[in-house]
């Protein structure tokens, strides 16, 4: 299901697209950029990567959260972009500069250009399973 709404995405997104989504849409964009930070570095796909950015970023757009969150969630999307060799800077450019102006956009644009994003200081740890990487919450 996320996949068809990207697929309906426009370069620009705009309020008038915004309108067209769900509030069912929120659950499962964001669900889906959760998942594919794992995914995009099992598969090495920056593709990936950045669909899943711009799925939870519209996901936030549906219904803002706390922005303690979204960094919380997006350092995993920050450290897979670095992992797989595209700035993270960049990569959250790039989707902040699909967004209407507003807090999503802003904060793609802040925390992309942090320099102190790290998985242990947002909280995971990357470890290895069956199926190949995975992130955890760090257990205190």
């Amino acid at each position: 299901m996320a996949e068809e709404i990207l697929e309906r995405v426009p370069e620009q997104v705009d309020a008038r697209f915004i309108d067209t989504l769900e509030a069912g849409d929120r659950i499962v964009l964001g669900r889906y950029g959760a998942r594919s930070a794992t995914l995009a570095m099992r598969w090495g796909s920056v593709e990936r990567l950045r669909d899943g950015l711009l799925a939870s970023a519209l996901s936030n757009c549906l219904g803002g959260r706390d922005s303690r969150d979204l960094m919380v969630a997006w350092a995993l999307h920050f450290f897979v972009a670095e992992h797989l060799g595209h700035g993270p800077r960049a990569v959250f450019h790039e989707i902040a500069d699909r967004l209407p102006a507003g807090d999503t956009s802003e904060l793609l644009r802040v925390f992309g250009a942090r320099d102190d994003v790290t998985l242990r200081s947002f909280g995971w740890c990357l470890v290895q399973t069956g199926a190949g990487p995975d992130f955890v919450p760090v257990t205190p």
